[in-house]
């Protein structure tokens, strides 16, 4: 399980949370014990039940992963607070300590979290959408496109994916959300090393600055993560049971070769 010592500042640890597999009525009381009550509104607020499911699961996955590092604070106590664009830091004790990002989508919760400032995290259904390439046009910069559209068929739903997935986790990472346009940047898949950023003409970012990842994340999902900074970043998975069990998972990042299979 990790500890203070088990997150050093040369990794990020992604903890992976199946929502629909977390039903203990009693355990579902302890996370309803942790939220505030802002967040015990936002949750009330949503219409269907299995969206005030996942909201619960994924406030208790921030709270109680948060404290697995940091022990000296109780998961109910952590507090945070949005910048500008609506991303939520740590306010408070713990602030600077750690940072996070988490993302969501039907039937998994994804929570990156480490000591470097400021992770970008994105998981998508494979299945969530019915139409692919007409957003990709209307979206994507004109190099990705390009790219995708040179794709058979069969593989350009993968490929939307992995794209979108990263576009996401870098203005995540950045902070700003769609205050960022699609178009002033675009991913690409060297034959070697990982997912690699370019930026439009006039677009304030450096390129050498980003490290990208997309993982294997089943046939069902796209996963994908994205931080800016100097020391190279080792990614870690574990699959998390708020408050009940932890453990590490292989971490398989995708070769640029299989980011279309």
């Amino acid at each position: 399980m990790p500890s203070p010592d088990a997150l050093p500042y040369d990794e990020i640890h992604m903890h992976i949370a199946d929502d629909p597999a977390i039903t203990a009525p009693a355990l579902l009381a302890r996370y309803d014990a942790m939220l505030n009550p802002e967040e015990a509104a936002r949750r009330d607020r949503f219409h269907f039940a299995q969206h005030r499911h996942q909201f619960l699961v994924a406030r208790a996955l921030v709270r109680s992963t948060l404290s697995l590092y940091r022990p000296d604070i109780k998961p109910a106590e952590w507090q945070f607070a949005a910048n500008a664009y609506g991303r939520p830091r740590i306010v408070g004790d713990g602030a600077g300590a750690l940072d996070f990002n988490l993302s969501h989508t039907d039937g998994r919760i994804v929570l990156a979290v480490c000591r470097a400032p400021s992770p970008g995290v994105d998981i998508e259904r494979l299945d969530r959408l019915e139409t692919v390439t007409d957003i990709a046009a209307r979206f994507f910069a004109e190099r990705e496109t390009r790219a995708l559209f040179a794709l058979p068929p069969l593989m350009q739903r993968r490929r939307f994916f992995d794209l979108w997935t990263l576009k996401e986790a870098y203005i995540k990472a950045r902070g700003m959300g769609l205050s960022i346009p699609l178009t002033d940047f675009s991913i690409h898949f060297p034959a070697e090393g990982g997912p690699a950023i370019h930026f439009a003409d006039g677009v304030d970012d450096e390129a050498s600055r980003w490290q990208l990842w997309s993982f294997d994340a089943g046939e069902d999902y796209a996963l994908s993560l994205a931080i800016s900074g100097a020391v190279p970043l080792r990614p870690r998975q574990f699959q998390s049971i708020p408050l009940m069990d932890i453990k590490e998972i292989d971490c398989r990042i995708l070769a640029p070769a299989k980011l279309v299979l």
